[in-house]
């Protein structure tokens, strides 16, 4: 009879030690898929960091539009354009069997290029002339489509894993054409407070989809340090870039 007794009361205390691994187990495991995400986010987050400088949109730094009072040079105007279309490239060739990569983006540093469904290539660096500025207007447009589409294919995607609506990726500007809101992208006839503040807009638009992009993806990060290297910073942008950071 006292034997049954211990037996039984081994059982129980076996039981109960089972079940408190197995929970501790389940708690290591989300704190190891956790502690994945924060490593992704951190290293996608600071490999193309979005912010804003006064009145300009920036991404690593890198002011994107100009002013009347904050002529922002062409070197680093263009290197911006460089990042942000290093960026939407990434993502959206990591999708390349989902998405319908309809218009492509072709990063190549500080001098980008967008290709459209007809294979016809447009430059999106300055400086920009007269006589330019309908190419560098299309390239603009072009990645403004491309966003909208990739943002849009990723709504979509929410939608297949029955997400609620309310929490689907949902750009906090408007993108119709080549306007973000109410705002064109376009430089020509344009005033550039408005050109720049379109920008800005299309950067926080670009910053959403880099958030939705971290927590629905498995990218490795090392294929990130490897695609920032096709990127090199133009040296004098980057020791202006500097010389503001330590006025800031």
């Amino acid at each position: 009879m006292e034997y049954w007794h211990e037996f039984n009361n081994f059982q129980f205390q076996l039981a109960s030690h089972q079940e408190e691994r197995d929970a501790i187990l389940a708690k290591i495991e989300v704190l190891q898929a956790h502690l994945e995400l924060l490593k992704r986010t951190n290293v996608l987050a600071d490999a193309f960091p979005i912010w804003h400088d006064g009145e300009f949109g920036t991404i690593n730094n890198f002011r994107l539009g100009r002013l009347p009072k904050t002529p922002v040079e062409w070197d680093e105007i263009n290197a911006a354009w460089g990042q942000a279309c290093l960026l939407l490239h990434t993502m959206a060739d990591h999708f390349r069997s989902k998405f319908q990569y309809r218009i492509k983006i072709i990063p190549m540093g500080s001098y980008p290029r967008i290709m459209d469904s007809n294979n016809n290539t447009y430059e999106l660096f300055g400086p920009v002339n007269l006589f330019w500025s309908t190419r560098y207007d299309k390239a603009m447009t072009l990645f403004l489509t491309c966003l909208k589409e990739f943002a849009d294919f990723a709504n979509a995607m929410d939608q297949e894993k029955n997400i609620p609506p309310e929490k689907r990726l949902r750009l906090p500007y408007k993108i119709e054409n080549d306007k973000v809101e109410t705002y064109t992208i376009t430089q020509s006839f344009n005033k550039q407070e408005n050109w720049t503040k379109a920008l800005r807009y299309m950067l926080c638009n670009l910053k959403w989809v880099l958030f939705w992009f971290i927590v629905n993806t498995q990218f490795q990060p090392l294929s990130m340090s490897s695609h920032r290297s096709e990127a090199p910073v133009v040296g004098p942008v980057d020791k202006k870039q500097s010389s503001r950071n330590r006025n800031a």
